[in-house]
């Protein structure tokens, strides 16, 4: 890791703690904010409110001022990946590309899951979707190699050399396929080691391929609204500095227990809230 940087541990709202970092200093930006989904999430180890007085209306207001500042912290060439799903993707799309600019739009990822509940009125909704904006127009991470993964035995390719029926024979990469943006990666299940009992986890595999394929080693890759603290241990495995943050003692309680297993350092700090930020909800 980059000797000049430090690990961070902070306690605060995100646009606070947005406030206290300095400019173009992250290379990699991953926020999870809730979803607006209108209701509250609790599990075992922790619980978060994402139930919004004023609706819509409110939650496109707090979500664009943390999305606007949230530029200026980010490196040159560095990325922000905004996980959201159904409810309000396609507005935060908008508000991106207004924002940090249509140019800089790289992907819309598709973090396709199975398991959970099945709907009754409608199709079952077994998606998130992630956007990828690059600070930089023309200029950003992305390491292809790292994004490489096996050939399935069903796909022709498993095996170098093979010819089709038609004679035609196959001379795939030898370190596989290119991953695309549709990824099939499980949501955690109650039985998972990973599992903290933090409500709406993410798994460590979808951490990790975010990270290889947006980052550099001893890159600082920050998540402000860290939650179990996932992306912070998955950047810790990888050789990154990471900055990790969330408004909830509980949860960053659980993130230093995580952590520690890692025999992680870091500092910590205590953001007093600015009345002028809109009512945290994570």
């Amino acid at each position: 890791m980059n000797s000049q940087q430090s690990n961070q541990l902070i306690q605060g709202e995100m646009l606070d703690v947005i406030g206290s970092i300095a400019p173009q200093s992250i290379n990699l930006l991953y926020l999870d904010p809730p979803f607006a989904a209108g209701r509250v999430f609790a599990d075992s180890a922790g619980a978060f409110d994402d139930r919004w007085q004023g609706g819509l209306t409110e939650y496109l207001a707090w979500l664009e001022q943390r999305l606007v500042a949230a530029r200026r912290i980010v490196a040159e060439h560095g990325s922000l990946f905004l996980h959201l799903d159904r409810r309000a993707v396609h507005y935060a799309k908008v508000l991106l590309d207004q924002t940090w600019g249509f140019e800089c739009f790289r992907n819309e990822i598709i973090w396709h899951y199975t398991g959970g509940g099945r709907a009754r009125r409608s199709f079952s909704h077994k998606h998130d979707t992630i956007l990828w904006y690059s600070k930089h127009p023309q200029h950003w991470t992305f390491n292809l190699q790292a994004m490489r993964q096996p050939y399935k035995a069903s796909s022709g390719f498993a095996k170098a050399g093979i010819r089709s029926a038609a004679g035609k024979r196959y001379l795939p990469h030898p370190d596989g396929t290119p991953v695309d943006d549709v990824w099939d990666i499980p949501m955690l299940n109650p039985m998972a080691a990973e599992r903290l009992g933090y409500p709406t986890q993410k798994p460590e595999r979808l951490l990790e391929r975010i990270i290889l394929a947006a980052s550099n080693s001893g890159d600082l890759v920050a998540d402000l609204c860290c939650g179990s603290g996932t992306t912070a241990a998955v950047a810790q495995r990888l050789g990154r500095c990471w900055i990790a943050a969330d408004q909830s003692a509980d949860a960053l309680a659980l993130v230093r227990g995580r952590l520690r297993q890692q025999a992680a350092e870091w500092q910590e700090t205590l953001i007093q809230p600015q009345p002028a930020s809109f009512a945290a909800k994570r």
